[in-house]
This record gives C-alpha cells, structure tokens and sequence, in this order.
C-alpha cells in the first residue's frame, strides 16, 4: 500500500510543476445524472477533466433530481473531501498554493481557510462529530516518506497536535458519529494493510480486520455506518487473471471484528461512504474505460449506477 499512496504523491506533486488545472468544461465534469428519487440526498464528488490539463474539482450531485453544480474549481488538484457535521463546510486536501495542504471552504461565499503549512504530504481529512477538531494523515515528522502519522488540528488551522507515533503507515482516518472511536488504516513494510479503531488521542488501538500478504493486498480506507456500529472497507486482493494483478471489493465489518460481510466482488469499486440515514453505501466504480458514480445497499443490494457520462469520477461523500 506504501507503494501505491507513494506513486500518487509522485504523480500530484509533479503535476505542480505544470500549472495543474481544475476542470475548465462544465458541461462534462458537471453533466447532470440520472434522477433517483427513491435513494435522495446530495453527494459530493471530485471529477478528472484533461482540458487544458489535468485537474480536478468538487461537484454536487443532488441524487433526487439528478441536477449537477460546480463547488470548486481552481485550477488545482482538489482530492479527499470531508464534509462538516454541519453539511455547511468541507475539508479537502489541494495543491493550489503549490504543496499538498489541507484546507477548508465555507460553501456559502466559498471562503477558504488553509489549515497545513510546511511542504509535507498531508491528507484524508475528516471532521469530529462536535466539529471542533480535524483530523488527518501526514508525512511531517517523518521518520520516512512512506511513513505517515495522524495529526489533529482546529478548522481554523490553530492548535496542531500530533496524536500517533511510529515508523509505519497510520492513515485514511475516519472519526466515528459517535465521537468514541476513529478508524484508520495501519500499513506495515512488506506486510497487508488492516483497519485499526482507537480513542480520538490516539490510546486503545484496537485491529479490526486480520488479512495477511504482501503490501500490495490488504483492508483500507475504512468508514463507519452512521450508527458507528459498522465500518465499510476496501479490500484488494489478486484478482487470478493475468492482465488484471489486483481488484478491490467492499466489504463491512462489525466495530468488535468478529463479523464481515462481502458486499460485492469488485474490479475496481473503492471509496465507500454511508447516506447520512444508513439505507446507502455510495462508491466509485472503475471499469477501465470509465469510473462512475454507483450506490448499494448496506447488504451488497440493489445497485445503481448514478453517473453514465464515462467522466472520470471519485471521492464520493454524502451531505449531512
């Protein structure tokens, strides 16, 4: 997994060097949806446009109506949106002043306040359930560039604390809505990825998921189900065809660990996250030629592909 996220901060920070762009066409990352009334709700989601160059911005999709409006775009890399407990804020990671930094945008006047400083990788944001503190993942400190430690800092950048220690990867947090536990994702050398919960200052680690391989496999990016009783994850595993080494799938867990359920066999499903009522799991779809937006039930389901445009897709995150 270290290999993976590290590619990725290779790939954003040397895009700095060529003036990356948001998305300058409208009608394509913002094409509005199919209509479904039946799911409701706002999610909002980054999207890939290669004109002029590549960039990304955040739109909103409002499920009910199919209706789709820019949020940001600022001629930028805007990646891992949080939403406030509010609904009336995000948190997003972007190279608009030339680092990979954590900001926050008011969406009433787009106000936007820079929470990071200092050159390091930092990312995956998410809000505690009082909205008072974020947290988040960054490479500050060290002790190596695959290492990553998880960090707390007040939404107007004040009052920055360092909450976990070590020489591994502990990243992708995700606070729990019942402000008790955090789940995140531990990465050791040469070993699979797990999802881990602690207490919010980072005591009581407790591993939730057991796979076992190499760092190419493993459970990541773990969110909690709006009752904080559940936690939907990522699991890449080998896929047994030669042209295809990995796929991702999804799958829920119980807080304690002691029950998992398949949600789905997946060739490329990733980025989960609850509807604020707990009836819809939102993710992203990668099927080579295009990745969209679907949703499912919490029991694999009822899927439905919201997004059919073939604009490249990602981040999904419900509105409160």
């Amino acid at each position: 997994m270290k290999r993976r996220l590290a590619a990725l901060a290779v790939a954003l920070l040397s895009s700095q060097l060529v003036a990356c762009a948001a998305p300058e066409s409208v009608t394509k990352c913002g094409k509005d949806a199919t209509p479904h009334p039946e799911i409701g709700g706002e999610l909002l989601f980054s999207c890939v446009d290669f004109l002029p160059r590549p960039g990304t911005g955040f739109y909103l999709l409002d499920v009910t109506s199919g209706q789709v409006k820019p949020v940001i775009a600022d001629h930028a890399w805007n990646t891992d949106p949080a939403w406030s407990p509010d609904g009336e804020r995000i948190a997003y990671v972007s190279t608009k002043d030339g680092e990979t930094a954590i900001y926050v945008m008011v969406l009433a006047g787009g106000r936007v306040t820079r929470l990071t400083h200092g050159g390091a990788w930092n990312g995956d944001p998410t809000w505690s359930p009082d909205g008072r503190w974020i947290m988040f993942d960054s490479s500050r400190d060290g002790p190596n560039a695959g290492a990553r430690s998880l960090f707390v800092v007040r939404p107007d950048g004040s009052d920055l604390r360092r909450v976990t220690h070590g020489p591994d990867y502990l990243g992708q947090p995700s606070w729990a809505p019942d402000g008790k536990r955090v789940a995140f994702t531990w990465g050791r050398p040469h070993n699979a990825s797990n999802i881990f919960t602690m207490s919010p200052d980072g005591s009581d680690q407790r591993q939730i998921t057991n796979q076992v391989g190499d760092a190419d496999v493993g459970a990541t990016y773990g969110r909690w189900s709006p009752d904080s009783s559940r936690i939907v994850f990522i699991l890449s595993e080998p896929s047994g065809m030669k042209d295809v080494p990995l796929h991702s799938s999804l799958l829920v867990v119980s807080v304690d660990g002691a029950e998992t359920r398949r949600l789905n066999l997946g060739w490329g499903d990733n980025k989960p996250d609850w509807s604020p009522d707990g009836h819809w799991i939102a993710f992203r779809r990668d099927a080579g030629a295009w990745i969209d937006l679907f949703v499912m039930r919490p029991d694999g389901s009822n899927i439905e592909r919201l997004t059919l445009d073939g604009v490249d897709k990602d981040w999904p995150r419900w509105r409160p």
